[in-house]
């Protein structure tokens, strides 16, 4: 029961910080996929790329 109760403490207690993380890279992600879509779409990409 020892054994389980370590797993908990490994797995568990970082799972706030992990969820954190996530939707900080997320919330970073999402501007810039939109930009890089808009640059595809608008054509401004090849002015982009010298």
């Amino acid at each position: 029961m020892e054994k389980q109760n370590t797993w908990n403490a490994m797995v568990h207690a970082p799972f706030k910080k992990v969820v954190k993380f996530d939707l900080l890279c997320i919330a970073m992600g999402i501007p810039i996929g939109a930009g890089i879509a808009t640059a595809f779409l608008t054509g401004d990409i090849y002015n982009l790329i010298p």
